[in-house]
């Protein structure tokens, strides 16, 4: 009877099944955690990569081009003529003047240097007489050239202390050539580390961690910590890592991650480092989150196994009632109840791809994805205009009404800028600092001036809350004819060039300058 009894019984393979079924559920809760846990690691990747890049492009990378550009134009000028010699020989206190002039317009660089052939020099701030004056020679100095050469690149000096005030400084510095191509002397900027690394301290990045600016011996050129500065901060061993424009590796002994971005004038590189242990607190938890939803669920499927195997006794015992009695008002009715919750990371991954693609503050693509979208133009050999926008006076805006003022201006220029593209499908980049790029398709040739056009008028004829507050900006557009694009984006920049020469507040072809 007994051996009837269990072939009878169908309580037996349902938990059975059951059992399959949370063991199975298990099995693949394990391996999603596993995998969740290792893509949480790649997005984290992804984000400080990004920020390395944004720090390294939207901060050094401007403030180095500015100071390079506007060191270039001066010695073109102190070249002509007899300009350098009346500088520094002739008329120094006119000359102490122009130098005050140029460092105004560089709020990190320190001092500004003027030196001929033979040591006579000028140093704005001027130099008080003392007994340390009396000594200096211009012709030792690290940034001193005394043998002109054939090269348009601008020099950096290893990090030194300053004579005068011993202050940690890189000087940035070019020969002075006459266009019959005698050496005049040299123009050296003495760069503000200190003030620069002050700079680094508002920087706020995606996880706990340290980024700084070193040279490619590991020294320290910016930091946030002042003290730091020449210090040996990463050895060379993980220097030699660092063998791409930028990338990232983990360091086993010291247990840190290191993202790169390396520039090749000068030979630096911004560090962003982040500890180990960081990232996988991280991880854990995002990971822990996920266990946790998967046990729940376990401890349901089980609860519910009993519940069917209760049920299921309870409906046989009535069925055996109904056969005896014939009553059936009792028919039993099972209910299965399904409690699962997970929660997707859909929105959270579109979040991360966000960030790496467009910057935070305007909402516009970034110089990521500005350089991607265009490398994809260039590969498929698609013709594309590209135009380049700069707004007018905005180190001005900076200096009178503050850099929050500074930040909502360039999102209200952005804003502008994204109501009249986006319509178009036109997409709208911010190029670094103040600057902005737009890339128009082969269809939107002839309507890219106008565009552009209803977006400069929007923005002259925007009110601002702050008095005496007038907004504009100056724009290059040129076509891609196949030439290099190195090239192409020199000419366009040189369009926009001119059309702040021209006056500011205006657009630019690259055929009308």
């Amino acid at each position: 009877m007994a051996l009837h009894s269990r072939k009878l019984s169908f309580t037996r393979p349902i938990m059975v099944s059951f059992a399959g079924i949370l063991f199975s559920f298990m099995l693949i809760a394990v391996f999603i955690t596993l995998s969740q846990r290792k893509d949480f690691l790649e997005d984290y990747h992804k984000i400080n990569g990004n920020f390395t890049h944004n720090l390294a492009v939207n901060y050094t990378e401007s403030i180095l081009r500015e100071n390079d550009y506007i060191l270039g134009r001066s010695t073109t000028y102190f070249a002509r003529n007899d300009r350098l010699n009346q500088t520094v020989n002739v008329n120094p206190a006119e000359g102490l003047q122009v130098l005050m002039h140029l460092q105004n317009l560089m709020p990190t660089v320190s001092s500004i240097s003027l030196a001929d052939t033979e040591g006579h020099y000028l140093r704005a701030p001027e130099v008080l007489p003392s007994e340390k004056s009396k000594t200096f020679d211009a012709r030792k100095r690290p940034w001193f050239v005394g043998q002109a050469e054939a090269s348009t690149f601008s020099h950096y000096t290893d990090p030194y202390k300053d004579y005068f005030n011993g202050k940690p400084t890189v000087t940035l510095y070019k020969p002075v050539i006459s266009p019959e191509g005698r050496l005049k002397g040299t123009l050296a900027f003495h760069l503000d580390l200190a003030s620069m690394g002050y700079t680094l301290r508002q920087m706020v990045s995606p996880v706990q961690g340290e980024f700084y600016v070193v040279e490619r011996d590991g020294r320290v050129v910016l930091h946030p910590d002042t003290g730091a500065l020449s210090k040996q901060y990463v050895s060379q061993t993980l220097m030699d890592k660092m063998t791409s424009g930028e990338g990232h590796f983990y360091d086993k002994k010291g247990k840190n991650w290191y993202y790169y971005y390396s520039f090749t004038n000068p030979d630096w590189f911004v560090i962003y480092r982040v500890s180990g242990q960081t990232l996988s607190d991280i991880t854990r938890h995002e990971t822990t989150i996920i266990g946790w939803g998967f046990a729940l669920a376990s401890i349901v499927i089980i609860l519910f196994g009993l519940y069917l195997r209760h049920a299921s006794r309870t409906v046989l015992l009535n069925i055996i009632h109904a056969i005896r009695t014939g009553d059936v008002s009792q028919t039993p009715r099972l209910e299965a109840t399904l409690s699962h919750t997970i929660q997707s990371n859909k929105a959270r991954e579109m979040a991360y791809a966000r960030q790496a693609t467009h910057d935070a503050l305007t909402g516009c693509k970034n110089r990521r994805a500005f350089d991607e979208d265009v490398a994809k133009l260039l590969n498929s050999h698609q013709p594309f205009a590209l135009a380049l926008i700069d707004i007018d006076n905005f180190k001005s805006i900076n200096d009178t009404w503050g850099h929050l003022s500074g930040d909502i201006v360039l999102r209200s220029v952005a804003r502008e800028g994204l109501q009249v593209m986006q319509p178009q499908s036109v997409s709208v980049y911010r190029y670094g600092g103040e600057e902005f790029a737009v890339i128009f398709t082969a269809e939107l040739f002839d309507a890219s001036f106008s565009l552009l056009e209803r977006w400069r008028l929007a923005v002259e004829n925007r009110a601002w809350r702050e008095e005496n507050l007038h907004v504009t900006f100056s724009a290059g557009l040129g076509e891609w004819r196949f030439e290099p694009l190195e090239e192409f984006v020199g000419s366009v920049d040189n369009a926009l060039y001119t059309a702040k020469q021209q006056g500011k507040n205006r657009i630019l072809r690259t055929a009308e300058r």
